[in-house]
């Protein structure tokens, strides 16, 4: 079993890499190709489209190859896409590319997380809340390597870096044996069709439609709101304060440190005081927090807030995936695609609406919108807690 997390610990940490890396050398890149960053946008969307079809085709994938077969699938995807990156292809390749690269960590994000989800039994969210720190830890280290790599005018070798370590991975994932949970992650056709047969059998949700439409807004608000925040809190520094740019740029530092300093608690904490409970208190401290940052009148007061705020989100998004798998029946696989997917379509569309409020308005409007979508997040595990008291309890009690 703990082989299992380390080394979904460490395929997180891939896929938090790969993540960042063309948002990380996009000035290099663009320079490069001699395009402007309306090309760029393009680019960072080909790989999201290729993430969000990765995350709804998932389940499937794993159907017909088995889930260690569909990882090792993804992250071979992953490993070569770095390698044609290195080679300085064609432009028009790099979209392609991008677009199977996106595929790649998208097919593994929720395969991997309803794997541990379905492994480990005994505090869950402590297990899933290591493999969001490992994903922060990617985050955060990527931007270090392909800077250094940059100042050296060896940009393009970061491609080469990340395709060799992907492919380290996957042959981990191909050969290390994990015991009785080898059966569980190679699923024959005939196993998944009898499945499917029960499955189809009971009512899909049974009947919580109400329930997985709140956890799909739910998770569309909170990845929107955090990659909003991500990337427009140098500008609402710069609009707000006139902050000079290394010291609007250093707020997204220290926001993720924040997020990876929170998530190694998060899951001690969630499995302490019930997943309801802590998901209220991070939701709401995330409302207040939020709707501050437009009122802020120093720099100082600025980077205390940004760290509440990342402290506050940091466990967020992995306690709550565990917590709807808890809360609604059928497949775990299904349940984390589509709830993964609703948050990418988030991730796309939330910052597009900042952007255009950011143009309009003052900065204390985006922080005030912010809010009042992360205060839906509040009042729905509020409502949470009202439908279902006896597994909050029976929770406590574990």
């Amino acid at each position: 079993m703990k082989r299992l997390l380390w080394i979904a610990c460490f395929t997180y940490l891939l896929i938090g890499l790969t993540h960042i890396i063309i948002g990380s050398l996009l000035t290099e890149i663009l320079d490069y190709y001699n395009r402007n960053y309306t090309d760029g946008g393009v680019l960072i969307a080909c790989q999201s489209v290729g993430f969000l079809t990765g995350v709804i085709c998932s389940s499937y994938i794993s159907k017909f190859l088995g889930r260690r077969r569909a990882v090792v699938f993804a992250i071979l995807s992953i490993g070569l896409a770095q390698i044609a990156f290195v080679s300085l292809i064609p432009w028009t390749w790099w979209l392609v590319i991008a677009v199977f690269c996106g595929l790649g960590f998208g097919i593994i994000e929720p395969l991997v997380g309803s794997l541990i989800i379905d492994a480990i039994k005994d505090k869950p969210a402590v297990a899933f809340s290591r493999l969001e720190v490992f994903f922060g830890i990617g985050s955060l280290i990527m931007p270090i390597i392909s800077g250094w790599l940059a100042s050296t005018d060896l940009w393009r070798y970061s491609f080469l870096v990340l395709g060799l370590y992907a492919l380290i991975i996957c042959v981990i994932w191909m050969k290390v044996s994990f015991g009785s949970l080898d059966k569980l992650m190679a699923k024959s056709m005939e196993q998944e069709e009898q499945k499917q047969k029960q499955a189809e059998s009971t009512p899909f949700l049974g009947g919580r439609y109400t329930l997985f439409t709140g956890f799909i807004l739910f998770f569309l608000i909170y990845v929107g709101t955090e990659v909003s925040i991500m990337n427009f809190l140098p500008s609402i520094l710069i609009s707000k304060l006139g902050t000079e740019t290394f010291a609007a740029t250093l707020a997204v530092t220290i926001f993720w440190g924040a997020m990876v300093t929170g998530r190694l608690a998060a899951g001690y904490l969630a499995e302490k005081m019930n997943y309801a409970r802590y998901l209220g208190v991070c939701c709401f401290g995330m409302v207040i927090f939020v709707a501050s940052l437009g009122f802020i009148t120093s720099l100082w007061l600025g980077y205390v807030l940004i760290v509440l705020i990342g402290l506050m989100m940091a466990g967020i998004f992995g306690i709550a995936l565990v917590y709807a798998n808890q809360m609604l029946p059928g497949s775990t696989e299904r349940n984390t695609s589509i709830l993964i997917a609703a948050g990418g379509v988030g991730g796309i569309v939330l910052p597009l609406v900042t952007g255009g409020i950011m143009d309009h308005f003052p900065t204390m409007v985006v922080s005030l919108v912010l809010a009042g979508l992360s205060l839906f997040m509040f009042l729905f595990i509020v409502f949470l807690k009202g439908q279902q008291p006896e597994q909050a309890s029976e929770q406590v009690e574990a």
